[in-house]
Protein backbone atom coordinates (compact mmCIF):
# COMPACT_ATOMS: atom_id res chain seq x y z
CA UNK A 1 0.00 0.00 0.00
CA UNK A 2 1.07 3.54 -0.58
CA UNK A 3 0.48 6.59 1.56
CA UNK A 4 0.85 10.30 1.05
CA UNK A 5 2.72 12.20 3.75
CA UNK A 6 1.41 15.73 4.19
CA UNK A 7 3.69 18.61 5.20
CA UNK A 8 1.66 19.03 8.41
CA UNK A 9 3.32 15.84 9.68
CA UNK A 10 6.93 16.43 8.57
CA UNK A 11 8.06 17.68 11.99
CA UNK A 12 6.66 14.63 13.72
CA UNK A 13 8.00 12.31 11.02
CA UNK A 14 11.51 13.75 11.42
CA UNK A 15 11.64 13.30 15.20
CA UNK A 16 13.03 9.81 14.76
CA UNK A 17 16.16 11.22 13.09
CA UNK A 18 16.74 13.33 16.18
CA UNK A 19 16.64 10.31 18.50
CA UNK A 20 13.10 11.06 19.65
CA UNK A 21 10.03 8.94 19.25
CA UNK A 22 6.55 10.04 18.39
CA UNK A 23 4.20 7.28 19.50
CA UNK A 24 1.66 8.21 16.85
CA UNK A 25 4.14 8.23 13.94
CA UNK A 26 6.16 5.18 15.00
CA UNK A 27 3.67 2.76 13.34
CA UNK A 28 4.27 4.56 10.03
CA UNK A 29 8.03 4.12 10.46
CA UNK A 30 7.60 0.46 11.42
CA UNK A 31 5.42 -0.07 8.36
CA UNK A 32 8.07 1.50 6.12
CA UNK A 33 10.91 -0.38 7.87
CA UNK A 34 9.15 -3.71 7.39
CA UNK A 35 8.97 -3.08 3.64
CA UNK A 36 5.19 -3.05 3.59
CA UNK A 37 4.71 0.26 1.89
CA UNK A 38 5.87 3.35 0.15
CA UNK A 39 5.33 7.08 0.28
CA UNK A 40 3.97 8.54 -2.95
CA UNK A 41 5.58 11.74 -4.19
CA UNK A 42 5.57 13.91 -7.29
CA UNK A 43 8.27 16.37 -8.26
CA UNK A 44 5.93 19.32 -8.83
CA UNK A 45 6.93 22.76 -7.62
CA UNK A 46 4.51 22.65 -4.69
CA UNK A 47 5.75 19.27 -3.46
CA UNK A 48 9.42 20.27 -3.84
CA UNK A 49 8.81 23.50 -1.94
CA UNK A 50 6.98 21.78 0.92
CA UNK A 51 9.51 18.97 1.28
CA UNK A 52 12.48 21.36 1.20
CA UNK A 53 10.88 23.86 3.58
CA UNK A 54 9.87 21.00 5.88
CA UNK A 55 13.45 19.72 6.18
CA UNK A 56 12.67 16.61 4.16
CA UNK A 57 15.23 16.87 1.33
CA UNK A 58 17.59 14.27 2.82
CA UNK A 59 14.65 12.05 3.79
CA UNK A 60 13.34 12.22 0.23
CA UNK A 61 16.69 11.01 -1.12
CA UNK A 62 16.88 8.17 1.42
CA UNK A 63 13.32 7.06 0.70
CA UNK A 64 14.06 7.06 -3.02
CA UNK A 65 17.37 5.21 -2.64
CA UNK A 66 15.81 2.52 -0.43
CA UNK A 67 12.82 1.94 -2.70
CA UNK A 68 10.35 3.48 -0.24
CA UNK A 69 9.31 6.26 -2.57
CA UNK A 70 6.92 5.93 -5.48
CA UNK A 71 7.37 8.76 -7.97
CA UNK A 72 4.38 9.94 -9.99
CA UNK A 73 4.64 12.07 -13.12
CA UNK A 74 4.84 15.76 -12.23
CA UNK A 75 3.13 16.66 -15.51
CA UNK A 76 0.16 14.39 -14.78
CA UNK A 77 -0.19 15.76 -11.25
CA UNK A 78 0.06 19.38 -12.39
CA UNK A 79 -2.58 18.84 -15.07
CA UNK A 80 -4.93 17.38 -12.45
CA UNK A 81 -4.12 20.27 -10.07
CA UNK A 82 -5.03 22.79 -12.76
CA UNK A 83 -8.32 21.02 -13.41
CA UNK A 84 -9.15 20.80 -9.69
CA UNK A 85 -8.41 24.48 -9.13
CA UNK A 86 -10.91 25.41 -11.83
CA UNK A 87 -13.73 23.48 -10.15
CA UNK A 88 -13.68 25.44 -6.89
CA UNK A 89 -14.77 22.37 -4.92
CA UNK A 90 -11.71 22.10 -2.65
CA UNK A 91 -11.89 23.44 0.89
CA UNK A 92 -8.15 23.11 1.42
CA UNK A 93 -5.22 24.79 -0.28
CA UNK A 94 -3.73 21.41 -1.21
CA UNK A 95 -4.92 20.51 -4.71
CA UNK A 96 -1.53 18.84 -5.30
CA UNK A 97 -2.29 16.26 -2.59
CA UNK A 98 -5.76 15.50 -3.96
CA UNK A 99 -4.40 15.33 -7.52
CA UNK A 100 -1.61 12.96 -6.49
CA UNK A 101 -4.04 10.72 -4.60
CA UNK A 102 -6.39 10.52 -7.56
CA UNK A 103 -3.67 9.77 -10.10
CA UNK A 104 -1.80 7.24 -7.94
CA UNK A 105 -5.04 5.78 -6.52
CA UNK A 106 -3.83 6.34 -2.96
CA UNK A 107 -6.45 5.97 -0.26
CA UNK A 108 -4.40 6.78 2.88
CA UNK A 109 -3.14 10.22 3.85
CA UNK A 110 -0.92 10.92 6.86
CA UNK A 111 -1.99 14.40 7.86
CA UNK A 112 -2.95 16.80 10.62
CA UNK A 113 -4.61 19.37 8.33
CA UNK A 114 -8.35 19.45 9.03
CA UNK A 115 -9.48 21.00 5.73
CA UNK A 116 -7.20 18.73 3.69
CA UNK A 117 -8.48 15.74 5.65
CA UNK A 118 -12.07 16.73 4.82
CA UNK A 119 -11.20 17.02 1.11
CA UNK A 120 -9.36 13.69 1.17
CA UNK A 121 -12.33 11.92 2.80
CA UNK A 122 -14.79 13.50 0.34
CA UNK A 123 -16.07 10.68 -1.89
CA UNK A 124 -16.31 13.05 -4.83
CA UNK A 125 -12.60 13.86 -4.56
CA UNK A 126 -10.69 10.86 -3.15
CA UNK A 127 -12.89 8.97 -0.69
CA UNK A 128 -9.84 8.02 1.33
CA UNK A 129 -8.92 7.64 4.98
CA UNK A 130 -6.62 9.73 7.13
CA UNK A 131 -3.92 8.42 9.46
CA UNK A 132 -3.41 10.77 12.37
CA UNK A 133 -2.62 8.72 15.48
CA UNK A 134 -1.41 5.30 16.55
CA UNK A 135 -5.08 4.24 16.71
CA UNK A 136 -5.17 4.50 12.91
CA UNK A 137 -2.39 1.94 12.41
CA UNK A 138 -4.93 -0.52 11.00
CA UNK A 139 -4.81 1.59 7.81
CA UNK A 140 -1.18 0.58 7.22
CA UNK A 141 -1.51 -2.66 5.32
CA UNK A 142 0.68 -4.73 2.99
CA UNK A 143 2.24 -3.09 0.00
CA UNK A 144 0.04 -2.95 -3.08
CA UNK A 145 2.08 -0.14 -4.58
CA UNK A 146 3.48 -1.19 -7.95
Amino acid sequence: MCIILDASMFGRFNKRDKGKQDRDIEPVWNWLDEEHGKIVYSNTGKFRKEWLKGGMKAKLMVLNRTGKLKLVSAQDVQEKVDALEQTGVLRSDDPHIIALARIAKVKVLVSNDKTLNADFRNRNLVGGKVYHTEADSNLLTKDTCP
